[in-house]
């Protein structure tokens, strides 16, 4: 235990380079409108809306259920940070700073049990926090959610490593808890990871035979999707409520953001620019010179000395890496234009994340051919991955403010209208163009939270709507009295009134199936941790 705190030690400090630019006054740009997000949950937790669902300031200001289809839980553990006393800013920094640090810590132990030495652990986790791709998703393109969902793919594989090891409750609790924080961070990430998971499981079946696990295996992943259910119940029968359509054409069309095999596996161009049709993209697309080249010295190896046979793990992993390659190119177009659901990834790119993680695991092993020179080849290793992306890991700009600056600044009105069309109700609303008004024609805006609102009705003859857009899940209550809530022709919010010089309050509220959403979540998360502590309880009494 002691050697391996050294070695956890030494991937600290080397992670170090990756984040340190980050610990200064004020926030650098991104691609990706996170911050904005996150300053809409927090105001979703002010307001007690948990699980949070509605985005008031988003959609130019009119609001959408930005919540109910997209994963939470990264701005969930950065609203920790903010409720501790650190700024919204500061808070979204340190986010990204565990994810470098954390992906590097659940490599090491990932890759120091499947090859049974901590110098693998170490190479392994330099591999993956120092893949150029790594440097994009936090630097570049600011992804929060797929930048956390590195630390969450060693965790879910070292847990199914335990399963077939040990068998016991906590480990089938345990990898449905860590699959449930993939699905509800990123489930793009747990679409893209799945088929890594399935090939795995299979692979160490064929070598156990024991149905009985591959039974609970299948068991704790049902139980992973009940955890999740407040979210994906809304996901798979509300879906229907918004305009998905316009993220997988146009721009969204993954037939134009391929990569080429020079920008895969050779390219050294680095910008902050936008991925383009064709091959001039304006940034780095590559899963990193090193981190496909180590693995292949090592299948020469292997050849060289005909061990295949022996090192049957890293040829999966060697394949995996290199499946996950053909995805990002487009001779795999026939695979993406067959299943469909894969349409929704848009950029084929992104399986680098993936390849980076198949790859950095494989690359582990190099150390257990040099039995003489172990040390020496994992300094070499280390030092040469560090040197070739190290400077990858900067700001593009760099903008010294603080949370109230931004927030009373122009960039919180340019927020509002980012991604507008992801998330935008179809019920016969065009996505605007212009910032909602505070106020309607014969009412008043008396307060607004991310879960109500409160109008006073100065001339009301008959309808009026307010600048809201329409969702299931809006109530009216006009002097106590609940009101049926229907979209105009503009898809607003409106209702049937008479009366002037009052007040209408607006919720919104739970349909059926999010709350059939929640009651289940809460239940199996209950269960999940009684099963936990029993099981510790039990552990100890032995």
């Amino acid at each position: 235990m002691k050697k391996t705190k050294y070695f956890l030690a030494a991937l600290l400090v080397l992670t170090i380079p990756t984040y340190w630019r980050m610990i200064r006054g004020g926030i650098f740009s991104t691609q990706d409108p996170h911050l904005f997000r996150f300053i809409e949950f927090d105001k979703c937790v002010r307001d007690l809306q948990i699980p949070c669902r509605w985005a008031p300031d988003s959609g130019f200001g009119f609001g959408e259920p930005l919540f109910n289809f997209y994963g939470q839980l990264s701005y969930a553990i950065g609203e920790i940070f903010h409720l501790a006393g650190f700024q919204l800013i500061d808070s979204l920094k340190m986010l990204f700073v565990l994810s470098l640090v954390g992906s590097g810590i659940s490599m090491f132990f990932l890759s120091r049990k499947i090859w049974k030495s901590n110098l693998a652990g170490l190479v392994s986790g330099i591999l993956y926090i120092y893949a150029p791709y790594r440097a994009v998703d936090v630097w570049v393109r600011g992804a929060l959610p797929e930048a956390l969902s590195f630390v969450l793919f060693p965790l879910i594989l070292l847990k199914i490593e335990d399963v077939f090891e040990k068998g016991k409750t906590k480990d089938f609790l345990w990898l449905s808890f860590f699959v449930s924080l993939l699905i509800l961070t990123h489930n793009l990430s747990f679409v893209m990871f799945l088929p890594v998971i399935l090939i795995w499981v299979t692979n160490r079946f064929l070598l156990i035979r024991n149905r009985s696990i591959m039974t609970k295996l299948f068991l704790s992943f049902i139980f992973s999707l009940a955890i999740s259910s407040f979210y994906i119940l809304p996901v798979l029968f509300e879906s229907k409520f918004i305009n998905l359509k316009s993220t997988t054409f146009g721009y969204f069309d993954f037939r134009g953001h391929f990569d080429t095999l020079y920008q895969i596996l050779f390219s050294r161009y680095w910008g902050y620019g936008a991925s383009l049709f064709g091959p001039e993209d304006g940034l780095n697309l590559s899963v990193g010179l090193f981190q496909w080249l180590i693995p292949t010295f090592v299948l020469m190896i292997v050849i060289f000395r005909k061990s295949l046979t022996k090192n049957k793990n890293f040829l999966v992993w060697f394949f995996l890496g290199w499946l996950m390659l053909f995805l990002t190119h487009n001779k795999s177009t026939i695979i993406w234009e067959n299943f469909t659901p894969l349409a929704y990834i848009q950029f084929p790119w992104r399986f680098l994340s993936v390849a980076v993680f198949c790859f950095a695991l494989a690359s582990g092993i190099i150390v257990e051919l040099f039995n003489n020179h172990k040390s020496l080849v994992a300094i070499l290793v280390c030092g040469m991955v560090i040197l070739n992306t190290f400077s990858f890991f900067r700001e593009d700009i760099w903008y010294k403010t603080t949370d109230k600056e931004l927030l009373s600044s122009s960039w919180w009105n340019i927020q509002k209208t980012t991604s507008v069309g992801d998330y935008w109700p179809n019920f016969g609303a065009n996505i605007p163009v212009s910032l909602a008004p505070d106020q309607f024609e014969g009412q008043k805006l008396i307060a607004k939270t991310t879960k109500s609102s409160a109008y006073e009705v100065l001339d009301a003859e008959g309808r009026i709507s307010f600048p809201i857009i329409f969702f299931p899940g809006w109530h009216a209550k006009l002097d106590q009295t609940v009101l049926n809530t229907y979209p105009n022709e503009k898809g607003l919010v409106t209702i049937d009134v008479n009366k002037k010089n009052t007040e209408v309050d607006l919720s919104f509220e739970n349909t059926q199936i999010r709350s059939i959403g929640n009651s289940i979540s809460v239940i199996s998360t209950v269960l999940l941790f009684v099963g936990l502590v029993k099981f510790r309880k039990y552990e100890k009494q032995k």
